[in-house]
């Protein structure tokens, strides 16, 4: 038998964790990098600064959608997570439609206020006789129109997520950003119009311009609604979500506990709005405004590819950190963190090389304006030199989230962006002017960075001073029990044959048996021990790694995880037993004079016993058992770092579709004496 040592989340080498973790968290950044870019790039290529101005006036506004679906989405998918733990579906269902339709309140109100006070909104927000038009008509069509399609999206988003489809979750907002980056310049161009600088040229279009580009945002996250009230449908009588309006509540375990857990969420983005606000607001009172306003938008969004590049690392490796802190490994803790920092060092100084290198180059990608792109240039080399401080920032911040130090992150937040960058712009516009303007972020994310750094070093001195402190583990003492562990693949029968092995051998079978002792020990209904503690809630490495995380980096499933490893542990010290599923061959590998089993069947035996055993009428019991397979194999990865199934890690592996259910019984019986 095989005794491998990988586990994800406490054994298995460093590196080869961070990776598993991070790349797909940065795979998915890149997709919303590229949709980010994708109004902004299409009109450049118009090549009016104007419209680009535009752009960058309005970009604060239309982010207070964003802040709107991070307050109830967020919070709501919190209330949902925590209330399926206790098994109080009702209070789920309440969490989802109070989400739904609150968000749906604010953001018509919203759209209503702008509607009516588009213009001295605009203006307000610096806009002139040459950007006032073009800002207008793309706010009318991405917020006053398309608000409620844009918001619930995002907040259906977050809610699909909260019950584990996460899959379904991703490929819901990738749509959106694929459609736009589609729809854009058709909308945008007109028959005729020559785009990637008279590479190609469009054959047919509407040419709408700037408004072309909210039409199109528009029309996609429409879609994406669409998309997720599809899921909802699919999926209505098997969930716990409803945005039923006769289930919005405001009771206190619903709507405060919703508000206080997405608050922060929002915060962190309107203190993003309101810095764009106040540094594009000075840049347009400044001589040349609309050309500096427009050159700044092209440079925030390159900025936008080393944000969420780092973003993408440091959140990978949250789950990673919390649940070693969790567990008090503080020696894992440092490792994880140490490689992390030199990752986004490495990323950091390359993206500012390139960028000293060739900024025209990248201004040019997103204008042909010639004027547009020299003043972006400047902009950029000296704006470039806060990516290594804001890259270490995020993962500072991350860190405090992930040990639970919530309120040290918000803190830092607010700090940044609400204070440091906010008084920088108007001492150093008043001292250098449009120089300095230029130079703020820098200073800011430097200046951030190195706040961040000292908290970081306080906070690890005393993680230091706990581990020296605290007492040394009890080590665990190996049993000479001899125990047999089932796994099995669903509809194998695997349960049936362990307990009439137990039986024949005179000792005890463990199995909901278990699931009584987790819950009392966890404080989990019985329902949720049962479906989460053996099954996870995606086929997905990743998705499972990132969801349902709290505060403190780790989530239900790790806790349960803990607590499933030490009642299994105590069970085989206790005595001879056979227990059955929840990774006991692997929690017991090295703990106890095991015979590990793994009962298996062709598809047709499987699906012929879930029907006549269990009752199971389905359609295509096929699929069943596939998805049940699927999402127990990624729970024994995820938690294991070994292969489920995989022959090697097994002493014996049955076919109960061939040899029977008693000859199987029958096998271990004697397999067991005779050892």
């Amino acid at each position: 038998m095989q005794k491998n040592n990988n586990e994800l989340f406490t054994t298995m080498p460093v590196g080869k964790a961070v990776a598993k973790l991070a790349v797909p968290t940065v795979i998915s950044q890149i997709v919303v990098i590229l949709y980010s870019l994708a109004d902004t790039f299409f009109v450049g290529q118009i090549g009016d600064p104007n419209q680009l101005a535009a752009l960058s006036i309005t970009f604060p506004i239309f982010t207070l959608l964003t802040a709107v679906a991070n307050l109830f989405g967020i919070g709501a998918n919190s209330v949902i997570a925590r209330s399926l733990g206790r098994n109080d579906r009702d209070t789920a269902k309440k969490a989802s439609s109070f989400g739904f339709w609150a968000s749906f309140a604010v953001t018509v109100l919203l759209s209503i206020i702008l509607g009516v006070f588009m213009n001295p909104i605009l203006i307000f927000f610096k806009a002139d006789a040459y950007t006032l038009s073009f800002s207008a008509k793309y706010l009318f069509w991405v917020f006053v129109i398309g608000g409620v399609p844009t918001v619930a999206g995002l907040i259906l988003g977050h809610l699909v997520r909260s019950v584990g489809k996460t899959k379904e979750a991703g490929i819901g907002l990738s749509i959106g950003g694929i459609m736009n980056i589609i729809l854009d310049p058709i909308f945008i161009f007109g028959k005729g119009d020559p785009l990637f600088n008279g590479a190609v040229t469009m054959p047919f279009g509407f040419n709408m311009d700037v408004s072309g580009a909210a039409v199109a945002t528009m029309i996609s996250n429409t879609i994406s609604m669409v998309y997720f009230f599809i899921i909802l449908l699919r999926i209505r009588k098997t969930t716990v979500l409803s945005i039923n309006p006769k289930r919005f509540s405001l009771e206190k375990e619903v709507a405060f506990d919703t508000c206080a857990v997405g608050v922060p969420a929002a915060i962190s983005v309107l203190l993003v709005s309101v810095s764009i606000a106040v540094l594009n607001g000075l840049l347009l009172s400044h001589e040349g405004g609309n050309i500096l306003s427009a050159a700044y938008g092209v440079t925030s969004k390159c900025g936008t590819i080393a944000l969420h590049i780092s973003i993408g690392i440091a959140q990978g490796v949250m789950p990673l950190i919390g649940f070693s802190y969790g567990a008090k490994n503080h020696k894992r803790v440092h490792q994880v963190c140490s490689l992390a920092f030199k990752i986004l060092w490495i990323f950091s100084i390359v993206f500012l090389i390139i960028v000293q290198l060739m900024p025209e180059a990248i201004a040019g990608i997103f204008t042909p304006h010639e004027e547009t792109i020299q003043v972006a240039a400047a902009f950029m080399r000296c704006w470039s030199w806060c990516v290594i401080g804001m890259s270490l920032f995020n993962m500072y911040n991350s860190v405090f989230q992930a040990v639970g130090k919530w309120k040290t992150s918000l803190f830092l937040a607010v700090l940044r962006l609400g204070i440091i960058f906010t008084v920088l712009s108007f001492v150093m516009d008043a001292i250098w002017g449009v120089t300095g303007l230029m130079w703020v972020q820098a200073v800011t994310d430097t200046v951030s960075f190195l706040i961040a750094a000292g908290l970081y070093s306080r906070f690890k001195k005393t993680v230091i001073k706990e581990a020296k402190t605290s007492p040394a583990p009890v080590p665990v003492q190996n049993t000479s029990n001899r125990v047999i562990t089932i796994s099995r693949e669903f509809g194998s029968g695997g349960r049936t044959i362990g307990r009439e092995v137990a039986a024949k051998l005179g000792i005890p079978c463990y199995d909901s048996e278990i699931i009584e002792k987790i819950s009392a020990e966890t404080g989990f209904a019985k329902e949720y021990v049962e479906q989460y503690g053996e099954y996870a809630i995606s086929d997905n490495l990743y998705n499972n790694a990132l969801a349902g995380r709290t505060y403190d980096g780790q989530s239900d499933a790790d806790k349960l995880w803990l607590t499933q490893t030490e009642v299994i542990t105590k069970l085989a010290e206790q005595g001879p037993c056979v227990i059955v599923g929840r990774c006991a061959d692997y929690i017991l590998r090295d703990k106890a004079d095991c015979l590990s089993i793994f009962i298996h069947a062709s598809d047709e035996k499987r699906a012929e016993r879930i029907v006549s055993v269990y009752g199971q009428r389905e359609e295509a019991p096929a699929e069943r058992l596939h998805d049940k397979d699927k999402k127990r194999k990624a729970y024994y990865e995820l938690y294991t770092g070994t292969t489920w199934g995989e022959t090697d890690n097994y002493a014996l592996c049955l076919d109960s579709g061939v040899l029977g259910i008693n000859k199987c019984v029958e096998i271990i019986k004697n397999l067991y004496g005779a050892e």
